[in-house]
């Protein structure tokens, strides 16, 4: 569905050369939702923008469908656009418009009849759940009711691609979640193929199927979501799933373990789906007698799949250890021994 192959993107200021995005390959599905995600400055904005055209790359090809993004004509691109369409931070709403104006607006750009557009704009209403607020003007509106005017908008010329540029990040916990929910039954029901960029690893896990990780421009870990969260390799997905389980208090304890029992070993026990709702660890301490202290542990829920971790510490010998390690990988458990 998206192919996107070598792509650089370098910018040329008085003082320096700067490359926004550093020879990225990415191949996303149709249907997909995808995450991009990465700090400020790590070319994820940029990456989005050249996705339609707002931006062109320095070197290397987009291809979504069967057109090559930067090798579109004018005329084409903004074709082209109609079925790439994009929904941003901060709504990007005609403020002297209604809602069902506002929603309207592509379709009007596009030169569709006024009794089409009215239907059109009713249906996108309905969808997003905002019946009631046809004539209201943003300034009447939520800060969730704003974004989903801008996601019916984005609708409104009934997209192949929705591009989501930081799309919940000027919401409150609650809407975000109210609005990522809406996201991926829009995708359920209209077959979409949705490309979101965020700095919040929550977003991620909630909506994503796949997500790739920048940083500098470049593209250093992508992988299923799940895969993502269990077995983070690079030194930015771990600060951003460490930062999403919120495990800083977790370490302030494993030190404290350390140096109160020294010869004890801390393991860091990972379940994934039904797994992590099933007795596994009572069942191993009363198969080996062990005297454990549970230090801290939790469940999140991915787009697909639930995942969790608990920390544990006991004193235990080598060979006791391995052995109740391979009991717990008979039921697909992970153990980690925390240096």
């Amino acid at each position: 569905m998206i192919d996107i192959l070598n792509v650089n993107k370098n910018y040329s200021t008085k003082s320096a050369d700067i490359t926004a995005v550093d020879d990225v390959s990415l191949h996303i599905e149709s249907g997909e939702i995808f995450g991009v995600i990465g700090y400020s400055g790590a070319g994820k904005s940029t990456l989005i923008r050249l996705l339609n055209g707002l931006e062109e790359p320095t070197s290397g090809d987009i291809t979504i469908g069967d057109d090559t993004i930067n090798r579109l004509s004018k005329k084409d691109l903004r074709q082209k656009r109609q079925k790439v369409s994009m929904i941003f931070q901060h709504f990007n709403l005609l403020w002297s418009r209604t809602v069902e104006e506002n929603i309207s607006f592509p379709l009007e750009i596009a030169g569709v009849p006024k009794k089409e557009r009215k239907q059109r704009a009713q249906e996108l209403i309905e969808l997003v759940g905002l019946k009631g607020r046809e004539k209201n003007y943003p300034s009447e509106l939520s800060g969730g009711q704003k974004q989903r005017v801008g996601i019916a908008r984005a609708l409104s010329n009934e997209p192949t691609v929705l591009l989501c540029d930081e799309a919940t990040s000027a919401l409150d916990p609650e809407t975000t979640d109210e609005v990522l929910e809406l996201l991926r039954e829009i995708r359920d029901e209209m077959n979409l193929t949705i490309v979101l960029i965020t700095h919040e690893m929550h977003v991620i896990r909630k909506i994503c199927d796949r997500a790739a990780v920048m940083q500098d421009g470049k593209v250093v870990e992508t992988g299923k979501v799940l895969q993502l969260f269990q077995n983070p390799s690079h030194s930015v997905t771990k600060r951003f799933v460490k930062d999403d389980i919120n495990d800083e208090e977790t370490t302030l304890a494993l030190d404290e373990v350390r140096e109160l029992f020294p010869d004890s070993k801390i393991l860091k026990i990972g379940f994934v789906g039904s797994k992590s709702k099933t007795p596994v660890v009572s069942r191993v301490i009363k198969q080996f007698d062990l005297n454990m202290n549970i230090l801290s542990g939790n469940i999140k829920q991915t787009n697909n799949e639930s995942y969790g971790h608990l920390y544990v510490a006991m004193e235990i010998d080598s060979e006791t250890l391995q052995k109740v390690i391979d009991a717990l990988a008979n039921d697909d458990i992970t153990v980690e021994v925390e240096k």
